[in-house]
């Protein structure tokens, strides 16, 4: 097994982006990719992907993906969760901790969703009109220490 300590589960949609980015068409806003970087550069998590655009590439495209848009993700992206028909994200995020190869003793997810049963203590909750905003990386900075 691959030991990394520090997970974040990784939505895009009302994270990485705003209602106002994506209006404009932007799948990245630079205000939520910095706070992203900030929990990045602070802690040695690796990232995986929750969000349901996660089933239109593959993880050395993802990261290829994230680098584009400035975020700090070369050698971080982990994986994805698995697509479980009927399963919350939760569900989903609960399967990966147990079949992945990675140990893992803490984590958070950051979702605009509250679907997270059985892993809703670890859930930061994002808004469509913010994003990850830099009080959630804070935030996420002292669960990940």
């Amino acid at each position: 097994m691959t030991s990394t300590e520090k997970v974040i589960f990784l939505d895009i949609d009302d994270v990485l982006n705003t209602l106002e980015s994506r209006e404009r068409g932007d799948l990245f806003d630079p205000n939520n990719v910095e706070a992203l970087n900030a929990v990045l550069d602070r802690t040695s998590a690796g990232i995986v992907l929750t969000s349901n655009w996660r089933l239109s590439a593959s993880i050395p495209e993802w990261e290829k993906i994230l680098e584009s848009a400035g975020i700090h993700a070369d050698g971080r992206v982990l994986g994805t969760t698995p697509w479980i028909e009927g399963a919350s994200r939760g569900v989903e995020i609960a399967y990966w901790l147990e079949n992945s190869l990675c140990l893992v003793n803490c984590y958070t997810i950051f979702d605009d969703r509250d679907d997270m049963t059985p892993c809703a203590e670890h859930l930061l909750r994002t808004s469509p009109e913010n994003g990850l905003t830099i009080e959630l990386a804070r935030e996420a900075i002292c669960r990940l220490k």
